[in-house]
């Protein structure tokens, strides 16, 4: 009930400020560099450094299920680790917006090297951040999948 109240209060916060126009974007917010950090830790294949920038109740809806909470994002990146061990993800767009001054919405376009170079996945991005006892931690993200080279197509 917390986590769908959560929820439900962060969406309600983003419908809120952005129907009134009260969202501004910003290219300096400590946000920017903890959602860059938490892509050189993947793109360096340290899983805990990856992990420690989500909360517990985490909820990403990402493009291969839906993931409640950090053990679920561990398995998850773990074996994308292990089955990938050279992938790269470069992160063409990132647009951050400060909701409130606890909250923030960050946008971007991603692109995902399964063996480091090469063909890749991309697609589209939104993460929501809070300030929690004063450090900055993503609580939700939705991914998509909007584009997949033809080397990588399954027949």
């Amino acid at each position: 009930m917390k986590t769908a109240f959560s929820f439900l209060s962060m969406a309600l916060l983003f419908i809120g400020m952005t129907a009134f126009g009260q969202q501004q974007k910003t290219q300096d917010h400590p946000v920017k560099e903890l959602y860059l950090s938490t892509i050189q830790a993947y793109n360096e294949g340290k899983l805990e450094v990856f992990l420690a920038n989500f909360s517990e109740d985490i909820r990403m809806y990402g493009t291969d299920g839906i993931y409640q909470g950090k053990q679920a994002l561990r398995d998850r990146f773990e074996g994308i680790f292990k089955q990938f061990p050279n992938a790269k993800m470069e992160i063409p767009e990132l647009e951050v917006e400060v909701l409130s001054k606890e909250n923030v919405l960050v946008n971007f376009k991603w692109e995902l090297f399964p063996m480091g170079r090469g063909p890749a996945f991309r697609g589209v991005g939104s993460g929501v951040y809070t300030l929690r006892k004063g450090k900055w931690i993503e609580i939700l993200e939705v991914e998509t999948v909007t584009e997949v080279d033809k080397e990588l197509m399954q027949n």
